[in-house]
């Protein structure tokens, strides 16, 4: 190849450049294992075994989360196809993770080249050098793919959602993108838009609810670029009456349901530890901390876990509340002020606040969680290249404008690389997040939780580790009863004496604050033990179901209500021996929760070992007309063949034993 075809493909080799990169550092966090969330969504979630390609089998999986309103389809989907070509082994999900990564970094390359080509169509004329138009999205592009804040979107599995719509949103936004270029050349691009938004927002919200997120990113770039115009300057009605529909409209809407029903909002808050109000002041920190780590990553201010964050209790409590405010509303401000005059920096800056608009303000969800910047750090990363090119430098312009993306490169690329190798080994990075992470509940927990499976295989140490890790969680939490319910269990297994005090602690717990499903796996454990090992009184154990299905929070969430009632059934019949109590514990599961069909599935088999043949069947007939969601022919035909298989043998029994009763 000669030197002037090198030339011409300049920008492919090094966005390839790019990717290998990517690759490299990403590597050693390939041979890492499942974590934290990816137990309960992935692991436990026995209806992503698939064993065929069959609409009912694949749409049973698709539709097996519980996670969000829409249930998120298409991601769900891609584990269950992962699983079955390539098995459930955590390499080929994170291997697959990364190649989604590669395409989100292809795509925002892609959208970077047209941002910047839009930039360049201003009416005041070019903005950008011609040089600084070519590297930009390059460097752009770079930077983002090696960015230390996006890994958990790629080693964390279950965080395929995040990656999946980011890939879909930025494909939508290219489509867009294009249209508008298209419409102001004075070509058609009104159906172009249309089909863009409608395929790729569709699998976009279908991933995850953030992709709802589209059409505000889409108002963004036509804020700070296109401004409404059409091919002749004018205000062009269809882009007008588009925003209309896609985002006045849908706000409106969701501003009427608050005013009309806040519950919709504040019911969430009966399971937080924090009020609304305190959730926007904290969440301003969180912003701030979100942008220093885009700008400054270190491995010790990263992490899987950020429950270590204070609450914001008032605009001093603490002094960084008040501003933190100050200085994203000065942000905000300078990002309008600039919409003229450096569009692509206030395209960045407002692309920031967008990419958190759901996540990090009123809605009752977690305070802070890395992968939510997995699309918000483009925009800073943008603001910044973008400043870059246009601060007047004279003679060492061009050195600068090479060495500092250079430099930012290797900080991020290296930063990256330490991680993933930390990811590579799950007991070296729970206690290195437990380091460097001291008062983060959950990273302590997880360090106490993976010594006391060690310490069960007999490592030497591990018991007094995870004693000590899990002594030290419980007192960062005082809400959280899992880290004494661990205890109770390492003790009784490994014959160590049993602290009053942790019954005590669970107890009081499980009066005083929300059940989380965190809570109700601890209690399954705690129940299952008790066919082992563990041998305390069967009335404590039912002193904690009593304190759990009358907690207040329960009433309000209907999923975690059935999920205590299962979980009590089980130790109702398996433990106590008590069928007749744990049909009605079952029956309860199927009122409480009676859109899961996993919830019917127990009952039913149940009714089946009570030879109750009859109710078995009313109940299979409700099976798959009672709206579940994911209740599939496979298992109707299962239960019915049991149902009948039942009756036969205890016709058989009945043949045999006449005298039985």
């Amino acid at each position: 190849m000669t030197l002037k075809s090198l030339a011409r493909y300049r920008s492919a080799w090094i966005l390839l450049l790019a990717g290998l990169l990517t690759v490299t550092v990403y590597f050693p966090g390939l041979s890492g294992d499942y974590v934290f969330d990816d137990m309960a969504n992935l692991l436990d979630n026995k209806r992503l075994n698939i064993e065929s390609l069959d609409y009912d089998s694949l749409k049973s999986a698709a539709l097996s989360s519980g996670s969000g309103p829409l249930r998120r389809p298409v991601s769900m989907l891609s584990f269950a196809l992962n699983r079955y070509f390539f098995g459930i082994h955590p390499f080929s999900h994170k291997a697959i993770n990364l190649a989604i990564h590669l395409l989100t970094g292809l795509a925002l390359f892609v959208l970077s080249r047209m941002l910047v080509r839009a930039c360049q169509q201003q009416d005041r004329g070019p903005l950008l050098p011609e040089s600084a138009a070519r590297w930009l999205p390059l460097v752009i592009t770079s930077l983002w793919l090696v960015h230390p804040l996006n890994l958990t979107s790629v080693l964390y599995i279950v965080q395929r959602m995040t990656s999946l719509t980011a890939l879909f949103t930025v494909c939508g936004l290219c489509v867009y993108t294009a249209g508008r270029l298209r419409m102001l050349a004075g070509k058609p691009g009104k159906l172009l838009i249309l089909a863009g938004f409608l395929v790729f927002g569709g699998l976009a919200v279908f991933s995850k609810e953030s992709g709802a997120l589209l059409p505000l990113f889409m108002l963004v770039i036509e804020l700070t670029l296109f401004r409404f115009r059409d091919s002749h300057g004018q205000s062009d009605r269809f882009i007008v009456g588009l925003f209309v529909i896609l985002v006045l409209f849908p706000a409106g809407l969701i501003l009427l349901k608050l005013a009309l029903d806040p519950e919709w909002v504040l019911g969430g808050y009966k399971l937080r530890t924090f009020t609304p109000f305190e959730r926007v002041l904290t969440e301003a920190r969180v912003l701030m901390v979100y942008l220093k780590l885009t700008v400054m990553p270190t491995t010790g201010a990263l992490g899987l876990y950020h429950d270590d964050i204070v609450i914001s209790r008032g605009l001093f409590s603490p002094p960084t509340t008040l501003y933190s405010l100050l200085a994203l509303s000065g942000l905000f401000i300078g990002a309008l002020a600039l919409l003229k005059k450096q569009p692509l920096i206030s395209l960045g800056i407002l692309w920031f606040f967008s990419s958190h608009i759901l996540e990090s303000t009123i809605f009752p969800l977690e305070i802070a969680h890395e992968h939510r910047n997995y699309l918000a750090d483009f925009g800073v990363i943008l603001a910044l290249g973008s400043t870059i090119t246009v601060i007047p430098m004279q003679k060492l312009g061009s050195a600068i404008r090479v060495i500092t993306p250079m430099l930012f490169l290797w900080m991020f690329a290296y930063t990256t690389w330490l991680r993933a190798d930390q990811w590579s080994d799950n007991v070296n990075f729970a206690v290195f997040e437990a380091r460097h992470h001291p008062q983060s509940y959950r990273a302590v927990y997880a360090a106490g939780r993976i010594h006391a499976r060690l310490a069960l295989n007999g490592r030497p140490g591990s018991p007094d580790e995870a004693f000590k890790y899990l002594e030290q969680a419980a007192d960062i939490s005082t809400s959280e009863i899992m880290p004494s319910i661990v205890m109770i269990k390492l003790a009784y297994l490994m014959d160590r004496p049993v602290k009053q005090e942790w019954f005590t602690g669970v107890l009081e717990r499980l009066e005083r604050y929300p059940i989380t499903p965190s809570a109700l796996n601890s209690l399954f454990e705690l129940a299952s033990c008790m066919q082992k090992q563990c041998t305390f009184p069967h009335e404590t154990m039912e002193e904690m179901f009593r304190l759990t299905l009358e907690n207040p929070g329960l009433a309000y969430n209907g999923h975690l209500r059935a999920e205590a009632e299962t979980i009590y059934g089980y130790y109702t019949i398996n433990i106590r021996g008590n069928f007749e109590k744990g049909r009605q514990l079952f029956f309860q599961a199927v009122d409480s929760d009676p859109r899961d069909p996993q919830r019917r599935i127990n009952l039913i088999n149940l009714l089946i070992v009570m030879n109750d043949f009859d109710a078995a069947e009313q109940q299979l007939e409700l099976f798959m007309t009672a709206g579940t969601h994911s209740g599939s022919k496979e298992d109707f035909h299962m239960l019915r063949e049991d149902i009948e298989a039942g009756r036969i043998a205890a016709i058989s029994d009945t043949l045999e034993n006449p005298g039985a009763e």
